[in-house]
């Protein structure tokens, strides 16, 4: 090894621009703000994972998954997890900011 390593704000620095880093970044920030959702209703309601997963017939596992913001979960598991939240689904589109 020759001792020249670079940091990770070196290498990722220039790749910021890319619109590869873009929509990583935008897919990765929509599966948090769903998983943060998902996780503070199922929080209020006083439920488990295990209980929601159960209710919403997925494992409980992939619920912490999801919460966790790992995965960018479909249309009909987020109805699912709703239903099983007492919740509705509502799915906007905006418009980009000019």
């Amino acid at each position: 090894m020759s001792g020249k390593h670079q940091t990770y704000e070196k290498i990722a620095e220039p790749r910021r621009d890319s619109a590869g880093y873009r929509e990583g970044y935008d897919e990765a920030r929509r599966a948090f703000l769903i998983g943060q959702a998902v996780r503070e209703r199922r929080l209020a309601l006083g439920l488990s994972q295990t209980e929601l997963a159960s209710r919403a017939s997925m494992t409980q596992p992939a619920l912490s998954r999801l919460e966790a913001g790992g995965a960018v979960p479909t249309i009909p598991v987020l109805d699912r997890i709703a239903a099983a939240l007492g919740a509705d689904l509502i799915v906007t589109l905006t418009p980009h900011a000019a």
